[in-house]
């Protein structure tokens, strides 16, 4: 699998994760979708990238293409079945607990000295210190969000660092398959961008046997 295809389905299933486990914790944003994981292309074979065909110039004799053998899996099936998962959604839901608690304390500490400024009577000295108090908590406070719950901050590394050695087995998988059997294409179905593909297509169950993943009950 190319290292832009591997890279942006994990993506894909980092954020994806992120929505089972957060719910949105601490305003995050989801992370840019590259082009290769909007094509929804798992593996291409080389000469089957997502570039369009060079055009054949007029006169020139008609040249036999290959028919592809194409493919698809349901990634989203494969990681909510996956037994390692429910251990690293724990890991990141814990981890993602103690930052929200650090946030939660700089936004009390910040209310508790707008409330004083508001309504203590305070010396000019004092009142200058609290104000320099309250923009220096304020500024702690904006960049603790940006560095945690902005796209590719702390928070979605650590998930990305937990879940790699999951993309790395299911990587492994997707490359066997299309090696071994000859599959010029496989796309990811859970990317949205397949409109249809016929069941004899779906390799998620092949997939799963490979991983040693119990399948879901027709």
């Amino acid at each position: 699998m190319s290292r832009s295809s591997t890279l942006s389905w994990q993506m894909y299933a980092v954020t994806a994760l992120i929505a089972l486990t957060a719910g949105g914790i601490g305003g995050r944003l989801a992370p840019p979708v590259p082009r290769a994981r909007a094509e929804g292309i798992l593996w291409a074979a080389p000469g089957y990238g997502i570039e369009m065909p060079a055009r054949q110039e007029e006169g020139q004799p008609a040249q036999t293409q290959q028919v592809p053998k194409l493919g698809f899996i349901r990634s989203d099936i494969i990681l909510s079945m996956h037994p390692g998962v429910p251990g690293i959604r724990a890991s990141i839901e814990e981890q993602l607990r103690a930052w929200q608690r650090q946030q939660e304390d700089m936004q009390a500490r910040a209310e508790a000295l707008q409330n004083e400024l508001r309504t203590a009577q305070l010396s000019p000295v004092r009142r200058r210190t609290r104000q320099e108090e309250l923009q220096q908590t304020i500024d702690e406070l904006n960049q603790f969000q940006t560095q945690m719950w902005s796209s590719g901050g702390l928070a979605e590394q650590k998930e990305q660092e937990l879940m790699q050695p999951i993309f790395d087995e299911i990587d492994a998988v997707i490359r066997d398959i299309a090696e071994g059997q000859g599959f010029h294409l496989i796309f990811d179905a859970s990317a949205g961008g397949l409109l249809f593909g016929h069941l004899d297509m779906d390799l998620t169950r092949q997939a799963m046997d490979k991983l040693g993943i119990e399948p879901p009950a027709e």
